[in-house]
């Protein structure tokens, strides 16, 4: 085994004692000139190996290994930012801008269930869906919606299918649709006209089902994805409640839903008919909610009194934890259930950013100011 020191190169074989002069073939035993040359070349070609291979042992050593990344979207910067998800630090950006000098507002962003392509919708101009290659982060694929606007994006469970609901709040109170489009080739399959500004549409776990939250008629419409027909439709919570965003349980049972004026989290139970079994209060305005892997934690971004609710599905704990930055928005697990990534929208005065919090503790792990009206977050594996 080779070694350095400071001016002196080193050589010991394992099991034997050896002097540097004996090994050099200058010991005691009488050599000829050229012998003791061709050792000592043979020495240090032996040398130079070793040196070369443990340099390239230790660069690999060293090598960054590639970890999970956030993507965040700036709604008025028209960016993607990307950030490494353990220290925060900005990475990589991406331009959404399709007309400069406007605002086009980059919404939503998610990755497909294998995490080889994420998607991001723009929600003015000509509402849109971006599709990107994760390996390089390439554009690969732009649509133009049939919509007014376009806000959250969800994958169905094998990622073939995205649905993008219109959030049209100036249209007077018309039905809105939900765009369902085929992720290979960004086909629309469907756009069925369901309720005034629907905000999200989740597919359940088994993918056969698509609930779809209706804030300006405080409605709850189940899509069947065969067919893309109405199933069931019920009235969420107290009138001016405002349903949002949703997020099944594993089960696939039960949906949970914020109520951004009721700040509540309700619990409801999907079936033939549909029964709210609970509901937790949480702090102002709930905005987007996720639930860790595994189903044990639940967290939702409280907007209005910019914190966080940290709880379980039936609220046996229940922890509420301020965000160091103005509306909190977007919610994001990746593959560790005890760090969440909340994003915040930021004001007139600050920077929109993110965090990363644990959901033990409540302890923030780090914070990055980034962007401005900064909405979603999604982990790219």
């Amino acid at each position: 085994m080779w070694y350095l020191q400071p001016g002196k190169w080193r050589y010991l074989q394992l099991g034997t004692t050896i002097s540097r002069r004996s090994c050099l073939g200058l010991g005691h035993e009488r050599r000829t000139f050229r012998t003791r040359a061709a050792e000592v070349i043979h020495y240090l070609v032996r040398v130079t190996l070793r040196v070369f291979v443990g340099l390239v042992i230790l660069a690999t050593a060293c090598s960054p290994v590639p970890g999970e990344r956030l993507l965040i979207t700036s709604g008025f910067t028209d960016q993607i930012f990307v950030l490494d998800a353990h220290t925060g630090r900005v990475t990589d950006s991406l331009s959404l801008d399709r007309r400069p000098g406007e605002r086009d507002e980059p919404h939503s962003v998610t990755v497909s269930p294998d995490g080889s392509h994420f998607y991001a919708t723009l929600s003015h101009g000509e509402p849109s869906l971006w599709k990107y290659e994760s390996d390089g982060l390439r554009l690969v694929g732009r649509l133009t919606l049939p919509t007014n606007g376009a806000s959250r994006i969800r994958l169905s469970p094998d990622g073939l299918i995205a649905a993008i609901p219109d959030y049209w709040l100036s249209g007077g109170g018309v039905k809105s649709r939900v765009a369902f489009v085929r992720t290979d080739d960004l086909t629309v399959l469907a756009n069925p006209k369901l309720c005034p500004a629907p905000h999200d549409a989740v597919f359940s776990p088994s993918g056969d089902r698509v609930a779809v939250t209706c804030p300006l008629s405080d409605e709850l419409v189940i899509i069947a994805t065969d067919g893309f027909i109405e199933i069931n439709r019920l009235t969420v919570g107290e009138t001016g409640d405002r349903p949002l965003n949703a997020a099944w349980m594993p089960e696939g049972k039960s949906l949970l839903v914020t109520l951004a004026n009721g700040s509540k989290l309700l619990e409801l139970e999907i079936s033939k008919e549909i029964r709210e079994s609970s509901q937790i209060i949480t702090g102002r305005q709930p905005a987007q909610l996720a639930i860790a892997p595994g189903g044990s934690t639940v967290v939702v971004a409280n907007r209005g009194s910019g914190s966080v609710t940290i709880t379980t599905s039936d609220g046996a704990r229940s922890t509420e934890i301020d965000v160091p930055g103005p509306h909190p928005h977007g919610v994001a697990f990746g593959q560790d259930p005890t760090v969440v990534y909340v994003t915040y929208e930021g004001d007139t005065r600050t920077l929109g950013g993110v965090v990363a919090i644990d959901v033990h503790t409540g302890e923030i792990l780090w914070r990055t100011e980034v962007g401005s009206f900064t909405l979603g977050v999604a982990v790219l594996p």
